[in-house]
């Protein structure tokens, strides 16, 4: 899985042609979003079949949370093939998101990583039914820290039906 991952990052040409490919609008996404003061947690799954490979897949995950964070409207995605669209998720977009001094592409312990997902969860209130329901998504767990940080920390992984990414920050 890192291999696959250090390979997109290392042809931000083809990852930006695989974010430009992705059709938000044909794609199913489940959000969880918990906050307590300062403290939020973030998380996105994508089931796998909706997928060629994993790099679409974070490519596509990827998009989402562009469109999201930007606000800007899934129904009015450019054209794959647009100029200015792939030099942008080339030359700013993609840098800006990932390519910076907290870029660290570690990969995470399954049971570090789900005992840490539970103490975040519990630490912004989510409900236990939502902890459970998460932690069974999350089977022959695979996980890779993306972004590491005193006060963020960004990690994509993949369990046995799903493609998922987790956020940790505090916002102030």
């Amino acid at each position: 899985m890192k291999q696959e991952l250090q390979k997109l990052f290392a042809d931000l040409h083809l990852f930006s042609s695989l974010v430009a490919n992705v059709r938000l609008s044909n794609l199913t996404f489940d959000d969880y979003h918990f906050k307590k003061a300062d403290i939020e947690v973030d998380l996105i799954f994508a089931k796998k079949t909706q997928f060629a490979h994993l790099q679409e897949a974070f490519s596509a995950l990827f998009k989402k949370e562009l469109f999201d964070g930007e606000e800007w409207d899934i129904h009015e995605e450019p054209e794959p093939n647009d100029k200015q669209w792939l030099h942008s998720l080339q030359e700013v977009w993609i840098k800006e998101y990932f390519l910076n001094k907290s870029m660290s592409m570690k990969v995470v312990d399954d049971n570090t990583f789900l005992s840490r997902l539970q103490r975040d969860l519990r630490d912004v209130n989510a409900p236990e039914s939502v902890v459970h329901e998460l932690l069974l998504r999350l089977n022959h767990l695979e996980a890779i820290q993306m972004k590491q940080g005193h006060v963020y920390d960004y990690i994509f992984g993949q369990s046995e039906s799903e493609y998922f990414v987790f956020e940790w920050g505090i916002y102030v």
